[in-house]
């Protein structure tokens, strides 16, 4: 009696619903052909962090809506280790996004060690058009192996700048209409405004990593409320956090590196998720604008590159 009344009541709450919502969109993608054995640890699984009271939650209700979702997600990639542990997509740890047809933005620490070296590229792996990260599509999902990794001067010597260029060794298919090019912004983002993140981190502190994309909703807050709210807030770094009391949204482990997005434009890159173990304190981003110009001139120093090799074929083809 009690358990029918007390569902009755949560399955009709806005948590609940989004709960129900979730589970049947997790089912419908990931489980179709599940056993109940498989069904029933999905829900105990997603039912974890709700349950869980005293762990604090990247999100409380996360946000998958189909069209406006997958639409932001093709500007979106996973970085992940070269070769998976398991499966495939269980080496996802960053994320990024892809601003010219061979570059893909992200956050330094995503490509550097604790010691400020960068990684091999050779280790690094760029995964494109796969909304679900544990699932390889053909003709859909793209793996793209890393040729040059780009960091700031400023990182290293002074822990500043956290951003990072990583040119691929091919272009991105110009076909998939999975993956697209997103856009540099022109001015800063307007202060006291949304904005979306995209990524597949962790749900929790601790927690598990999402499979699918999810998107929260981020408030840019101005430079004094930063300033007055974080310990350290430099002029190239923006910070904000979901308003809504009721919803605490928030960047979590895995979630570095991922875009803030608004009209199809970045405008920050996740750097120091704060807001995931500190409910009280908005994460910090990367002002992507503060860095156009490093950005632009990384971009158009490797499309001059190819210009002699052009030039060099050309010759060669009227030479003979």
């Amino acid at each position: 009696m009690y358990i029918t009344e007390g569902w009755e009541q949560w399955s009709t709450d806005k948590f609940g619903k989004k709960f129900i919502q979730n589970f049947l969109l997790e089912l419908d993608m990931n489980c179709q052909n599940c056993s109940v054995k498989e069904t029933i640890l999905l829900l105990l699984i997603l039912l974890d962090p709700i349950l869980s009271e005293n762990r604090v939650k990247r999100l409380s209700t996360p946000d998958f809506f189909k069209n406006q979702t997958l639409e932001m997600a093709k500007y979106v990639i996973s970085i992940r280790s070269r070769i998976p542990e398991r499966y495939y997509g269980d080496n996802h740890y960053c994320g990024g996004a892809i601003v010219a047809p061979r570059f893909v933005l992200t956050a330094a620490h995503c490509v550097m060690d604790k010691s400020k070296f960068k990684y091999p590229s050779r280790t690094i792996m760029v995964v494109g058009g796969t909304p679900n990260r544990l699932k390889f599509i053909d003709n859909k999902s793209v793996n793209m192996p890393v040729k040059e990794i780009f960091v700031p001067i400023n990182f290293t010597s002074q822990n500043t700048n956290n951003i990072a260029l990583l040119k691929l060794t091919e272009a991105w298919p110009t076909t998939n209409p999975g993956v697209a090019i997103i856009s540099i912004p022109n001015e800063n983002p307007t202060v006291n405004s949304s904005y979306f993140l995209l990524g597949w981190g962790r749900m929790y502190k601790g927690g598990p990593l999402s499979s699918l994309i999810l998107q929260i909703n981020v408030t840019i807050f101005d430079t004094a409320t930063c300033k007055s709210m974080l310990r350290t807030f430099k002029e190239e770094m923006l910070c904000g956090m979901n308003e809504d009391p009721a919803i605490h949204q928030s960047p979590c482990q895995g979630d570095e590196g991922a875009p803030l997005i608004r009209n199809n434009v970045v405008y920050g890159i996740t750097t120091y998720r704060l807001g995931c173990s500190t409910p009280t304190l908005p994460s910090v981003y990367t002002n992507v604008y503060y860095h156009k110009d490093w950005i632009n001139s990384i971009i158009s120093a490797a499309d001059w590159q190819c210009i002699p090799a052009i030039v060099l074929l050309s010759l060669s083809v009227l030479v003979f």
